[in-house]
């Protein structure tokens, strides 16, 4: 007579023996300390981020920037360059001087090294004189608009500052905002 060999349990049962042993069995101490310790950092980086956005909500009239992705005329290639979307005079004296100078929102190419003015829309915003003023590009006051252009610019633009205190008008290029407010003699008068 052969011995009989001993069979091994069928893997429905082994797996339901698994799955008993394991709920069971309960969490070592290190495990609990593991798991604490993911919650606390899931949580920081919760907090952290909440942080971060209160941040950027509380100062909506801080000098901002966004970058673009323009091509050089020359040489074509196309790179990276900060544009200043909205400049807070009091926050930014530096920007202001570079705009009075006509340094205002340039790009230089990495390649042939030529440097020419970005005509992106931006807000100039000055809280001590009490001003915001949209500098739309040049090009939309001679492509037609004209008149109609600059009533409806200065009509939205009214809408998004009604709650402030200030006097609102849209200038049509940066040398318009130079010409009709930051000369010196405008800018005391504005005082």
């Amino acid at each position: 007579m052969t011995p009989k060999k001993q069979s091994k349990p069928a893997p429905r049962k082994a797996e339901a023996l698994q799955e008993v042993a394991v709920s069971e069995r309960e969490l070592a101490d290190v495990d609990r300390e593991l798991i604490a310790t993911a919650e606390e950092a899931q949580s920081d980086r919760t907090n952290a981020s909440a942080a971060d956005e209160t941040q950027l909500t509380l100062d909506p009239l801080a000098t901002a920037w966004t970058e673009l992705d323009l091509r050089c005329p020359t040489c074509s290639i196309i790179h990276y360059v900060p544009i200043c979307t909205f400049l807070n005079a009091q926050e930014s004296p530096g920007l202001v001087q570079r705009l009075i100078a006509g340094h205002f929102n340039l790009k230089r190419c990495p390649i042939c090294h030529k440097v020419e003015f970005v005509d992106y829309p931006f807000t100039y915003y000055d809280p001590a004189g009490k001003l915001a003023v949209q500098v739309r590009a040049e090009w939309e006051w001679h492509a037609g608009g004209g008149e109609e252009w600059y009533a409806a610019r200065l009509e939205d633009f009214f809408e998004r500052w009604a709650e402030y205190d200030v006097h609102i008008d849209v200038v049509f290029g940066p040398d318009q905002l130079v010409q009709r407010f930051l000369q010196p003699a405008r800018v005391e008068s504005r005082e």
